[in-house]
């Protein structure tokens, strides 16, 4: 019976995140993102935690994923969706000339299966003259 209760255990807690995710937004992971990289962890998580209401465990979870590149928060109001005859590139193209590089990223994280890191490189790579086949 304990292993059945420990898995019910990790459902509430992956339900318990995945909540908590739609309830960052873009400029809070954003934030989170800034704090990582300067050293600051533990601001990360406390932020995460002010803003969800997850525990401490979760949270630093939370913080894990951002930094390994495992999480990219949803995208709203993006500007060019998905249509007949667009390739991928193009579409990351026209969000890179509009000075969306989250966007472009979290697009192309969500149709590839990327990493964040490896997406990052391939918004990167795009130029805006060349044209993909």
């Amino acid at each position: 019976m304990g292993l059945f209760s420990r898995r019910s255990s990790q459902d509430t807690d992956n339900v318990a995140l995945a909540a908590a995710r739609g309830q960052l937004s873009p400029d809070d992971v954003d934030q989170i993102r800034f704090l990582i990289t300067t050293k600051k962890a533990v601001l990360a998580v406390k932020l995460i935690r002010d803003r969800t209401g997850l525990d401490l465990k979760q949270s630093k979870e939370l913080v894990d994923d951002i930094r390994l590149g495992r999480y990219v928060p949803p995208t709203t109001g993006t500007p060019l969706v998905r249509r007949p005859g667009t390739n991928l590139a193009e579409r990351t193209r026209a969000l890179k000339a509009a000075g969306e590089l989250h966007q472009a990223t979290a697009l192309v994280v969500s149709e590839t299966g990327m990493t964040e890191m490896e997406a990052g490189l391939f918004v990167g790579a795009l130029r805006a003259d060349a044209q993909d086949i």
